[in-house]
């Protein structure tokens, strides 16, 4: 029984250590073991070790999640090989397939995840992560507003981090976006959507909402928006939806107006994606639109990662790159269906939400992005077995049994 009980402990320390490091860790080089290993990298390997021993000890995957990996594995190897062909240096190949390989991910929660106690605690996680997030951003901008000059925080930022990949200052109104802040805005779907009504709970909304604009990023607030309203235009329409669509368009105008002459003039990275579209397109013959150039052959406005996820999954693996992200919306879409709405709403506008940012910003094919991603398909597809033989109601308090 004690060697249970280590064990179970054991399990949710490394599962926390895993997400929290996702969750909060932005790029992955916040904590950098050396000039090339990251923790990131190290927990990698230490999952990968897991899911051999598991697989070695007869355990087995859910077959969504054997088709996922497995058409993975097949269109990443035929990009490798594509680019080894196109002339691509070694380096920029093991760039491009090296973020992609926490789809893996979905593997380990797949075996670490059994109970709705379980769900319950990477939910819990999200939340924790979130209000880590709103706190940095606010403490920040107040910096910002009692020194009012924005060198005071660009000097204590760039000499706290390694590179510049994290953190980028949006104008010269104390704006700032971290690239772990896709988890604001996943974290706002988790308090609205798996947190009991409460003064707590809407609190928390509005400091996260506050956070997020304090980013200055248009895509991650418009991206929001977008989840939710296709939450209740179709996910979850009824007579209310029409008011809570009106009011959610208005708010976003609203936001939008207010941030424009905050957030610096955006007309060059605006024109840098112009630029790749155009770069790219120029580009295509008959057969890299089916299979594209390959990983490691970029264009020259970025020749290794472009800010347009899709437009990247184009250029280097054609349609059948593609075809590979559809057929995960699609099974995470199977997959929502088959669960109670109310338990399963929140996780499939996680996806939603990724897959709408990455129409201007690269996440669908980014560790962050793919975690979420992870998280809500593997919740989704557990909880719709779950619920065949429970009564599960996520809302309900969490317990962990020894």
């Amino acid at each position: 029984m004690q060697n249970t009980t280590t064990v179970h402990k054991l399990k949710y320390a490394l599962l926390t250590i895993v997400l929290l490091e996702l969750f909060l860790g932005g790029t992955g080089r916040l904590l950098e073991i050396s000039a090339f290993l990251t923790l990131r990298m190290c927990l990698f390997l230490g999952y990968m070790v897991l899911i051999v021993i598991y697989l070695f000890i007869g355990r087995t995957l859910p077959a969504e999640i054997v088709f996922i990996t497995g058409f993975f594995i097949v269109i990443n190897c035929l990009a490798m090989l594509n680019g080894y062909a196109n002339g691509a240096a070694f380096a920029d190949i093991f760039e491009d397939i090296k973020p992609l390989l926490n789809i893996f991910l979905l593997c380990y929660l797949s075996f670490s995840i059994k109970t709705p106690d379980d769900i319950r605690y990477m939910l819990k996680l999200i939340k924790i992560s979130a209000v880590v997030l709103m706190v940095f951003h606010i403490v920040l901008y107040c910096i910002y507003l009692k020194y009012n000059d924005i060198a005071i925080l660009y000097s204590a930022i760039n000499s706290a981090q390694n590179d510049n990949t994290n953190f980028l200052f949006k104008g010269e109104s104390g704006f700032l976006n971290y690239t772990g802040d896709i988890y604001l805005c996943i974290g706002f779907i988790v308090w609205d959507q798996y947190h009991k009504n409460s003064v707590l709970k809407y609190v928390m909304l509005a400091l996260i909402m506050v956070a997020i604009m304090l980013t200055g990023t248009r895509g991650l607030i418009i991206a929001l928006g977008g989840a939710y309203f296709l939450k209740w235009l179709i996910l979850k329409f009824n007579y209310k939806s029409l008011v809570y669509i009106g009011f959610g368009v208005a708010l976003l105008l609203a936001v939008f107006i207010s941030l424009q002459g905050n957030i610096g003039d955006k007309d060059e990275s605006d024109q840098t994606r112009y630029d790749q579209v155009n770069q790219v397109v120029e580009r295509i013959t008959p057969v890299s639109f089916v299979i594209g150039h390959g990983y490691g052959v970029g264009v020259p406005v970025r020749p290794i990662h472009m800010e347009i996820s899709y437009l990247e999954v184009f250029h280097k693996q054609g349609i059948i790159g593609l075809s590979y992200y559809a057929a995960i919306l699609i099974i995470a879409y199977l997959a929502y269906k088959r669960c109670k709405r109310e338990n399963a709403l929140g996780f499939y506008m996680f996806i939603l939400f990724i897959y709408l940012v990455s129409a201007t910003n690269p996440y669908v094919n980014h560790p962050l992005g793919i975690t979420a991603i992870a998280v809500a398909l593997v919740s989704m597809i557990k909880l719709g077995n779950m619920e065949k033989t429970l009564d599960v109601d996520l809302l309900s308090q969490p317990v962990i049994s020894e």
